[in-house]
């Protein structure tokens, strides 16, 4: 699955005054090309420009495709009048920014449309909102050297999790890293999973799962249970056990993520298509507006981990990349922290404090 940042597609972005009360945003593209491969993803919508900008639907006055000019014009009110008391940006020059980290569905020149992205239901970040979640980033499937990896290597295969350990040490474990201290600075909410039998027998686990934590002697108390040491959860961030490859089934996500009022999760971790996958797909079912974080997750091969991306971006969710997060919740947090009607976090500042 590919996707496209709209602040590297378009030639300019910018808001301005449209009068006291209203504000203008302009989306200015390079050339005709660009544009309509942009206006034919159907994102430019009033719901989808009032969501973006935490305002009621009829505050978003018109939404217009200006093939003239290649351009997108957004038009909505201001949300305190011009010059009026603790009104920050009378020129309304910096409220283009949420639109930078717009991530639009981008099909792969080769891939036929689908039809499916049309029917999902587009939503943005908020970090008032949204739990990261760390999926059995552990000793027993995780590092090349215990586990999996071991077992692998003592059979002669290790040339079969070769590409499923690379990209945990180059890519999933520095994406990983970059997201906890992100949310880390700013006081947001974290959670981690691990996967594996609670007793030393595994006769909790099921049986398309025990010959696999068998093989990787993944039950608590060996070091393969563990999570990565370069991962490791600080105090106060949970960890929950799973005998499933959902959460869902058998932990108490579900009843903490309530608890905590969360309503978006981003999901990290490994595999992509088994345990992130499942428990992403419970989450969606349950109402959780979920995105695979894609060079946050990893999976025994690039297909299989393309596929489950693909698939999950057709209906149950986003999937976006670790930059394209970061830059999405520090838009989020400005926007909220300038907007009159933030709510209080009782836990920590937005984003930006």
């Amino acid at each position: 699955m590919s996707t496209r940042r709209l602040g590297d597609l378009a030639r300019v972005i910018r808001s301005k005054n449209a009068g006291p009360f209203e504000l203008t945003l302009d989306v200015i593209f390079p050339d005709r090309e660009t544009y309509e491969a942009v206006k034919a993803t159907g994102y430019f919508t009033r719901e989808r420009v009032a969501a973006l900008y935490h305002v009621p639907l009829g505050d978003v006055y018109e939404v217009v495709c200006f093939d003239p000019a290649n351009a997108i014009k957004i038009t909505l009110a201001r949300q305190r009048a011009q010059g009026s008391v603790g009104e920050s940006d009378t020129y309304g020059a910096q409220q283009h920014a949420p639109l930078l980290a717009v991530e639009l569905p981008w099909p792969a020149a080769a891939a036929p449309a689908d039809y499916a992205h049309q029917f999902n239901p587009p939503f943005r970040l908020d970090p008032r909102a949204v739990a990261l979640v760390v999926v059995d980033m552990q000793y027993a499937s995780g590092s090349r050297d215990h586990g999996l990896g071991r077992a692998l290597k003592a059979r002669g295969q290790e040339a079969l999790g070769a590409w499923r350990f690379d990209r945990i040490e180059r890519t999933v474990v520095p994406s990983i890293q970059r997201l906890l201290a992100f949310f880390r600075a700013h006081g947001l909410r974290i959670v981690y999973l691990t996967v594996g039998s609670e007793l030393p027998d595994y006769s909790d686990l099921l049986p398309h799962m025990r010959a696999f934590a068998e093989s990787a002697g993944n039950t608590r108390g060996n070091k393969e249970h563990e999570i990565l040491d370069v991962l490791a959860p600080r105090p106060g961030e949970p960890v929950l056990n799973k005998t499933t490859m959902s959460a869902f089934h058998s932990s108490g996500f579900e009843g903490l993520l309530r608890a905590w009022s969360v309503e978006q999760l981003l999901f990290t971790g490994i595999s992509t298509n088994s345990c992130v996958e499942g428990t992403a797909r419970d989450a969606a079912d349950r109402g959780f507006r979920c995105v695979l974080v894609d060079d946050a997750c990893g999976a025994a091969s690039q297909a299989l981990h393309d596929a489950a991306c693909a698939n999950f971006a057709r209906l149950l969710g986003r999937v976006a990349t670790t930059e394209a997060v970061v830059r999405e919740l520090e838009a989020a947090g400005e926007a909220q922290a300038m907007s009159p009607t933030t709510r209080t976090r009782t836990r920590s500042e937005l984003p930006g404090r």
